[in-house]
């Protein structure tokens, strides 16, 4: 089942990740946090947001091969990913 969680990085500072299904990292926090429950905390509003996003831009004519990945990562659940 798809997951997030925290880990420390090599400076010693806390970022989420998301995992898939597989334990492979779909995506990571692009900004480092000083505690490991802000960086949950951020993890909670990335889920949270993330839930109603959409994709800015698809191409017309193929799939779009990011969110195929991403599908593919959390085991089938279909996601919509965008930006603001």
């Amino acid at each position: 089942m798809p997951q997030f969680d925290a880990f420390e990085d090599l400076v010693g500072k806390w970022r989420w990740r998301l995992l898939g299904a597989n334990g492979r990292a779909v995506a990571t926090s692009g900004e480092s946090f000083d505690s490991h429950w802000h960086a949950l905390r951020a993890a909670e509003n990335v889920r949270r947001v993330a839930s109603g996003a959409q994709i800015s831009s698809a191409p017309v004519d193929a799939a779009d091969p990011l969110a195929t990945l991403i599908e593919r990562e959390l085991g089938g659940t279909r996601v919509q990913v965008g930006s603001r």
